[in-house]
């Protein structure tokens, strides 16, 4: 086992069934540790790239990487939900590059903070299983004010709501049918808030299996924490905390409609802490922050997780902090991996010195990719061998695509 990458599971995985093999069972851990090599096995590794050492130039890298050279070919057809309250979100459908059928495997991707489908850690996984030779679906779901989609009522992106998400899978199983499998992966908040769905949840989710990424998972440690240190507080909170007052000022009329909202302690919050005091925790009707941070943890839920479930985190990440994750929760559930790795900092993983990419894509396509086939029942499939995404992601890192005018088209709305 390499140095750098540690999986932690319970001593005995739950067992996957195998579709394809007539439902031969194996444990999730030794069916992972033949289909995903870049976690497991002798060539499992993450090496940095080496100007990117630390975990805060990993996470400052991140926020201003594009790589629009290697994921902009990735276009969506936007649909505007309605939600019983009244509330609106959107979903991104990626375009396929080729025809596919009505029944192909979809994956449902959750952003972190204030993010949407135009994140390039989103476009960099899409990238590789939305193409040859993979060509799955995929869906982005943008939470309310997120992706550039504005809001009908007093209500923003909240780390506690999973309602938002129940009534979103709903349509998405609407279009692709019940039977068309279904994977979720999240990032950051995202992934907190699709871990806390699932504990939730539990058998019931439409899920087949699911990934998170550079998951706080302890919202009260976590942010705790980063407004203790100083370089912290003032980067990364500050930052997170002027993001969230754009969106509020971008539906500011609609926001004030609330009584209990003011605008000036709004504006004036200098960390997230500060922006969840004025703003947060009134629109969900929480006496404090800290009743909201810790309502809104899926630390509290996830050893009732009951699907296959991979969990990815870097040990160096500044924002969701190793002394967040929830190891022994995790260690008593047969149905989670979690593999930690020495560096990565906050959704960044980079590796090569030239035209750097993220390794994470790797791992997650490659469970995606395993998650899929064994439960897929067709015998003509095509089976793909381990390598598969290994060698999709190298031969993606030598293509250099045009820029494109838009990446959304086709506004459609739905109730």
């Amino acid at each position: 086992m390499p140095k750098n990458i540690k999986i932690i599971h319970h001593k005995e995985s739950v067992k996957i069934p195998l579709r394809y093999a007539k439902d031969t069972a194996v444990p999730l851990n030794e069916y992972l540790a033949k289909s995903c090599p870049s976690l497991f096995g002798k060539d499992a590794n993450y090496t940095p790239t080496s100007y990117l050492r630390s975990g805060h130039l990993q996470t400052m890298y991140a926020s201003l990487y594009d790589g629009t050279k290697g994921t902009n070919d990735i276009t969506y057809e936007r649909q505007l939900i309605e939600f019983e309250d009244g509330g609106e979100v959107s979903i991104d459908w990626t375009i396929p590059s080729t025809d596919i059928p009505e029944d192909t495997p979809t994956v449902v991707v959750l952003h972190g903070l204030t993010g949407g489908s135009h994140e390039n850690y989103i476009r960099g996984v899409l990238q590789i299983i939305t193409r040859p030779p993979f060509n799955y679906r995929a869906v982005v779901y943008n939470a309310r004010g997120c992706g550039f989609t504005n809001v009908k009522t007093p209500q923003l992106f909240n780390a506690s709501i999973t309602d938002d998400l129940r009534q979103a899978l709903k349509h998405i199983q609407k279009q692709v049918g019940k039977k068309t499998p279904l994977i979720g992966i999240g990032f950051s908040l995202g992934s907190n808030i699709l871990v806390k769905y699932l504990g939730e949840e539990q058998e019931k989710t439409p899920f087949i299996a699911a990934v998170s990424i550079a998951n706080p998972y302890d919202l009260l440690n976590s942010g705790t924490r980063l407004d203790q240190g100083f370089f912290t507080r003032k980067v990364y909170s500050y930052r997170m905390a002027c993001n969230l007052k754009n969106i509020f000022l971008r539906n500011k009329e609609i926001m004030l409609t609330r009584g209990d909202i003011d605008i000036d302690e709004v504006l004036a919050a200098k960390t997230i802490r500060e922006y969840d005091d004025a703003c947060t925790k009134k629109m969900s009707n929480y006496s404090t922050v800290n009743n909201y941070y810790r309502d809104g943890s899926c630390a509290r839920v996830i050893e009732k997780v009951r699907i296959p479930l991979l969990c990815i985190n870097a040990l160096d990440d500044p924002i969701s902090l190793a002394q967040s994750i929830p190891v022994d929760e995790i260690k008593v559930n047969p149905y989670i991996i979690l593999a930690v790795t020495k560096h990565g900092g906050h959704l960044g993983w980079f590796e090569h010195n030239v035209r750097a990419r993220r390794w994470v894509d790797k791992p997650i396509a490659e469970f995606i990719v395993a998650m899929f086939q064994a439960c897929e029942r067709r015998q003509d499939v095509v089976r793909f061998d381990t390598n598969a995404v290994v060698r999709s992601t190298k031969a993606i890192r030598k293509i250099k695509f045009p820029p494109l005018e838009a990446t959304i088209t086709h506004l459609k709305k739905v109730v």
